[in-house]
Order: C-alpha cells, then sequence, then structure tokens
C-alpha cells in the first residue's frame, strides 16, 4: 500500500464522521431508547477487518436518553499487501443515538483504548498500542428490545509502532454485522 493510497483512505474515511456529527444535532428531537426503558445493550458482531475475518462485542449504558457509555472488544485477522496481522482492541466510547423513525436508531461512536497486534509474516512481532477509534452505525429494531446492527469502525494507532509493519497496516477499519438486545 502506497503512501499515497493510505492517504487516499484515511481523508475519505475521516469525512463520514464529521458528517454524521454535523447532522445528528439537527435530528436529536427524536425519541432515544432510554426513554423506552432499556438502559442496556448488548450486541455481539461478526465481520470484516482490512479483509480478514473479525468478531467481537459492545456494552452500552445509556445514561441520558440519547447518549451512552460503551466498552467494545474485539479481534480479527486483516490481510495486508506483504503481511499477516490479529488485532485485539479494547475500548472505551461515547455513543450518540437518534431515532428518526420508529424502528430505525443512526448513531456516531468515538473514544479510545488500546490493541494488541501481532504479526506473523514476513517476521514475528508484538505490539500493544494506543488508540483512538470512531465511526458510525444503524440498528434496525425487529422487537421492542432486539434489532440488526450495522457498524463501520476506524482504529487509527496514537503511540506506539510494531517493525515490519506499515503503517496503513496497523490502521484498521472494522465493519460489523450484529444482533443488538435491550436489557
Amino acid at each position: 500500500m502506497t503512501s499515497a493510497s493510505i492517504a487516499r483512505k484515511v481523508s475519505g474515511r475521516s469525512l463520514l464522521p464529521l458528517l454524521v456529527a454535523l447532522l445528528l444535532p439537527l435530528l436529536s428531537l427524536a425519541p432515544a431508547r432510554a426513554e423506552e426503558g432499556e438502559p442496556i445493550v448488548l450486541t455481539p458482531a461478526i465481520g470484516v477487518e482490512n479483509g480478514g475475518i473479525a468478531f467481537g462485542a459492545n456494552l452500552r449504558y445509556f445514561f441520558l436518553p440519547n447518549l451512552a457509555g460503551e466498552i467494545d472488544g474485539a479481534y480479527g485477522d486483516s490481510l495486508c499487501q506483504n503481511c499477516r496481522l490479529s488485532a485485539t482492541t479494547l475500548t472505551g466510547n461515547l455513543v450518540y443515538e437518534i431515532h428518526p423513525i420508529d424502528r430505525l436508531a443512526l448513531y456516531a461512536a468515538a473514544g479510545g483504548g488500546a490493541a494488541l497486534l501481532d504479526l506473523s509474516s514476513p517476521r514475528s512481532a508484538r505490539a500493544t498500542l494506543g488508540e483512538v477509534d470512531c465511526g458510525a452505525g444503524i440498528i434496525f429494531a425487529l422487537s421492542s428490545s432486539v434489532g440488526i446492527s450495522l457498524e463501520d469502525r476506524w482504529f487509527l494507532p496514537v503511540s506506539g509502532a510494531i517493525p515490519d509493519a506499515s503503517p496503513g497496516a496497523i490502521t484498521l477499519d472494522r465493519i460489523f454485522l450484529g444482533v443488538s438486545v435491550g436489557f
């Protein structure tokens, strides 16, 4: 991956969270999940991370009608041009959710945490890095407490490095499909 393609990917991805963050306040008058009496939401998910398989889960607690704290953990194998990299992430996030129509929730998430990266080729290496993450998603309610979620999260290391891995390889783009269950 060349530095020009990394720059295109970064610049293309950085506009989506900004656009979502600008539009969410306009729609915030819609009803929120916490008002429905289910302030805790668990979402196990499976998806794709940089071309490889990934799985994980997040747990949200809505302490305000549209605002939740979240713990997110995941594992994924990234397919890079010249390497194989697995990443285990654990982050804490703030999630802002709106409900423009009855069965649909839109949300934006941002936060930070740590990533344990394990490089297995071309040479073995391991590192724990600090990271920030942001993303957006939708949840379609199947019932009052169960929904299908689709989200895209972008993870960017802010400290440390891993030998023999290009900067683009340790920037993770994770797309998840999950089942959200409210308690």
